[in-house]
């Protein structure tokens, strides 16, 4: 879909330095990517920080992990 709409162009160059793209179609897809993922990274962290999850704490395990 096209669309114009008015850019600050300091947020846009500050966008572009935070996700390494080169223009403003990129800018805007990887920003918009960007949030609308928050919602699936918010419940994963949720997820992982209400049980009992001590074991991922332990160097012996995470070892294993990487």
């Amino acid at each position: 879909m096209r669309t114009v709409i008015d850019i600050d162009t300091e947020l846009l160059e500050a966008a572009q330095a935070e996700l390494g793209t080169k223009n403003m179609k990129e800018t805007v897809r990887a920003a918009l990517a960007e949030v609308a993922g928050r919602a699936k990274r918010r419940e994963a962290f949720e997820y992982w920080t209400t049980r009992d999850n001590t074991e991922l704490l332990d160097p012996e395990i995470l070892k294993h992990a990487w």
